[in-house]
């Protein structure tokens, strides 16, 4: 039996990942701020399991009572050969120049990305690893990342600077479990362009505040775009692969 985590699944690349994972023979566990009613029913229809809970993870407690609550629901798990972690939730706003984070909505909105994209995942894989240490079982961490964490990009400083800090992050958690035992596979991957609600959102930026908005307009125009579905399957196949975690900062688009 596999156990897998998902954050992050109400929509988009976390949710069609969360979709595809569903199994009978795999328990899975899905926090998001969002319902999925079509997820929840697909399970039922499947008969796999599956454990929905509502956090927003930008809250730094409701983060902290997830991670405590998925720390007793790992050490409880028995007959689980393989436990997965993937940290997928992420937020790209605020998007402006650096000089508008020192603004009340741009401080606010910092605050939240750095929470979703750097802290709950330094929590949740904590947490995890405390969790698990003992328990034999295989282990293994994805963490979305994005090629925006390895080259600057004019309007994207939060971003770009907390998907630094995950990358960063992913390392320091392998150098300090080389050589131990039962080491876990950590990957911060780069997902390519896909097809979201976050791109949407990024197309709709004024040009003064992305500079570069005009090629994400037409990325989409020209079907350039991945979608979830299409994205989701090529990372779960890697993230199964033999390949996962020999590299700690990794690109989809390379497999």
């Amino acid at each position: 039996m596999e156990f897998v985590i998902v954050t992050g699944a109400s929509r988009g690349l976390g949710a069609a990942m969360a979709w595809q994972l569903l199994s009978a023979a795999r328990r899975l566990l899905c926090v998001a701020r969002m319902p999925n009613p079509a997820l929840e029913r697909r399970a039922a229809e499947l008969g796999a399991p599956l454990d929905y809970r509502r956090h927003d993870l930008a809250d730094a407690q409701a983060c902290a009572a997830f991670a405590q609550s998925l720390g007793d629901e790992l050490r409880g798990s028995a007959g689980v050969s393989r436990f997965v972690l993937i940290n997928n939730a992420g937020v790209v706003e605020p998007i402006g120049r650096v000089e508008s984070l020192a603004a009340a909505a741009g401080a606010d909105a910092l605050g939240r990305a750095l929470q979703v994209n750097v802290a709950a995942p330094m929590l949740l894989t904590s947490a995890f690893l405390a969790a698990t240490a003992a328990s034999g079982a295989e282990r293994r961490i994805l963490n979305i990342s994005s090629g925006a964490g390895r080259y600057p990009v004019a309007g994207w400083s939060a971003y770009c600077a907390s998907k630094a800090a995950l990358d960063l992050f992913t390392r320091c958690v392998a150098l300090e479990h080389a050589g131990g035992p039962n080491p876990p596979r950590v990957c911060s991957l780069a997902p390519g362009i896909v097809d979201t609600a976050m791109q949407a959102a990024i197309r709709s930026t004024d040009v003064a505040d992305f500079p570069s908005v005009e090629r994400f307009r037409q990325l989409k125009a020209d079907g350039a775009l991945a979608t979830p579905e299409a994205a989701a399957a090529r990372i779960l196949a890697f993230l199964a692969s033999d390949a996962f975690g020999e590299r700690e900062l990794d690109d989809i688009r390379e497999h």
